[in-house]
């Protein structure tokens, strides 16, 4: 972890006041935690508790709470030349072919909502968490993207400490101040505080569910979309923008692009350069003071498919962004590719209709891609002033665009990673990177990227699409 090191040594506010890695860390989880705390609640998934002994836990209050199964394949299908994706079982093309993970659950892309519940981040477990850890003082999450983000919002509603030991290289969010979790059926974004220590024992990372790496892997990627988004409202709106989180994962990121086939080898020198890697990018958002250098399109597409399917728990978070990812990667090129766009005047509100009329179509055309409770969530207080923000935003990029435009493509090209190489990537590690790869319905999805713009208060890719007048950008 020399490159982290290095970075906590430099940038003061992040707060972790320790990194800990070593081989063996769980065997001296109760040595490490009493450092930062005396009444100690652990909290573990019914997964990640099985590296605990008895010991452990009959010396340390603790939850542990359901867990997804983690397979490596649930649904075989085959990529070809084409790009399109066929059942094996129909396929008699004479082709060389690769088989991709399709992580669809045998019950179906759409949980029923106790097992949403349940299983997912939600504000029903944080405040389990925060009722049965009222005696103690320090939280200790032992787990992964779940774990962390309940440990994480209940420690800080209740003003407590917490430590985080991570169990798989999945994501960034073990250095992020803030916390997903599932309110009142969708997921939200909540303000929450940054752990006092990280343990990173290596043996458990490495030999983590390979689709759990993976799925890492895949989120932090995605930096080449995030940094051409935020980039481009920098360029164009005069937004704030930082480079450095950016800097501080050049050299990991050249690392895993070169080396990151063995990945799906387990080899731990790699998948522990992929876990300091997640944990620079998690800094990188404290840096910024936001999600801007890890969250931009790609996690906007995500999420409004997160909102059309409710699907929070079966396929996983790095999985999502791999396919939105992809389809950004396209959509920043082609519109880079534009020598002189024209930039036409768009009125956002007939691209979403109110909710009252949008409910009204519904029931006209008897339309299901989108339910009633999404149709109200484009009607509320804060969509509505998202979208005017954004209708003020568009009219004074014409100019800017006139005359500064092949600078401006010039310089988010520099930084991108072509979507053609990360789709070769994604099918060499077998990381789902089409829709039907999550068993998302084409139609479904087409919206959900149609109207991904809407769902934050950032102007990216998507939104430049909707005031291009070429045809078909989207």
């Amino acid at each position: 972890m020399h490159y982290l090191k290095q970075i906590l040594h430099q940038v003061k506010q992040t707060l972790i006041k320790e990194v800990i890695v070593g081989h063996h860390l769980v065997d001296n989880m109760y040595e490490i935690c009493m450092q930062y705390g005396n009444d100690i609640f652990l909290v573990a998934d019914e997964n990640t508790a099985e590296f605990l002994s008895k010991k452990i836990f009959s010396k340390i209050s603790h939850l542990i709470i359901p867990s997804n199964v983690i397979k490596p394949i649930a649904k075989p299908y085959v990529i070809l030349n084409t790009s399109k994706v066929l059942s094996s079982q129909n396929s008699n093309v004479k082709i060389k072919e690769k088989r991709v993970w399709i992580p669809v659950p045998s019950y179906g892309m759409i949980p029923c909502k106790e097992m949403t519940l349940n299983r997912a981040a939600s504000l029903e477990t944080v405040d389990l968490v925060r009722n049965k850890s009222k005696d103690s003082d320090l939280i200790v999450a032992f787990g992964s993207g779940t774990v962390n983000d309940i440990c994480k919002y209940a420690s800080y509603l209740e003003g407590k400490n917490y430590i985080s030991f991570p169990t798989a290289a999945s994501m960034n969010g073990y250095t992020s101040a803030n916390a997903s979790i599932l309110a009142n059926g969708y997921k939200k974004s909540f303000v929450a505080h940054l752990p006092k220590a990280i343990c990173i024992d290596t043996n458990i990372i490495t030999n983590a569910p390979l689709r759990l790496t993976l799925s890492g892997f895949a989120d932090f990627i995605c930096r080449s979309t995030v940094q051409a988004d935020w980039l481009l409202s920098h360029l164009l709106l005069g937004t704030e923008y930082n480079e450095l989180p950016f800097t501080l994962v050049r050299d990991l990121e050249e690392i895993l692009l070169k080396e990151y086939l063995a990945l799906a080898k387990r080899s731990k020198k790699v998948t522990i350069f992929l876990m300091e890697a997640l944990l620079i990018s998690g800094l990188g958002m404290a840096i910024s003071k936001g999600s801007y250098s890890a969250s931009q399109g790609e996690h906007m597409i995500a999420h409004t498919m997160e909102m059309v399917t409710k699907d929070y728990s079966f396929s996983l978070h790095g999985e999502k962004i791999a396919v939105t990812m992809i389809t950004m990667a396209n959509l920043q090129e082609k519109i880079l590719s534009i020598q002189n766009p024209i930039i036409k005047p768009i009125n956002y509100f007939s691209i979403i209709p109110t909710l009252s009329a949008k409910v009204q179509k519904m029931n006209q055309h008897h339309t299901t891609w989108m339910s009633e409770d999404l149709a109200e969530h484009f009607g509320n207080t804060e969509f509505m002033k998202i979208l005017k923000q954004k209708q003020i935003l568009q009219q004074r990029i014409k100019e800017v665009i006139h005359s500064e435009w092949n600078n401006i493509s010039s310089l988010i090209k520099q930084n991108l990673l072509p979507a053609k190489r990360l789709q070769k990537i994604f099918e060499d590690l077998s990381i789902p990177h089409l829709p039907e790869h999550l068993g998302w319905d084409e139609e479904q999805y087409c919206k959900a990227v149609s109207i991904a713009f809407t769902v934050r208060d950032r102007f990216t890719f998507l939104d430049l699409a909707h005031c291009m007048e070429e045809s078909k950008v989207l």
